[in-house]
């Protein structure tokens, strides 16, 4: 009786705890991301020079979406920060990346999706929109859809 019990308390419980685990996860990345929005955007004003945020499948290019992030000096390419995402995670935006001014403004609004693939499309992504002063703003994108 005691096994049968546990049995359906972790037939319950642990999809619950992969949903948790998932959101988490998802949670944290965005996070990282848009800490290193805010990191271009500081390195861009602290250099008065032009800094790109993208993702990055070469890691020296920008890319739609990658599981690679990085940040550079946009004339010299000289990366000051790149990240790899888990492989369960990607990252999608402007092909072009992210262009920071040297006053730590943007040229236009932008958003950044950080999607998770393998999880129900109903709550699988976080979108940074980063507005026209440097600002970024998160949200859960709920019934979001698959990854784009």
């Amino acid at each position: 009786m005691t096994v049968a019990i546990i049995a359906i308390l972790t037939a319950v419980a642990v999809p619950a705890m992969t949903g948790i685990i998932n959101n988490s996860r998802l949670k944290g990345q965005s996070e990282e991301v848009q800490a290193t929005l805010q990191l271009a955007r500081s390195e861009a004003v602290r250099s008065n020079k032009r800094v790109t945020a993208c993702a990055s499948a070469s890691g020296t290019t920008c890319a739609a979406s990658a599981a690679r992030w990085v940040v550079f000096e946009s004339v010299s390419k000289t990366i000051l920060r790149e990240a790899q995402m888990p492989s369960s995670l990607q990252v999608s935006g402007p092909a072009s990346g992210l262009n920071f001014r040297a006053s730590g403004m943007v040229d236009a609004e932008t958003a950044f999706t950080v999607c998770m693939p393998t999880t129900q499309p109903a709550n699988n992504q976080r979108v940074l929109t980063v507005k026209i002063s440097g600002a970024v703003l998160t949200q859960s994108q709920n019934g979001g859809g698959a990854c784009p």
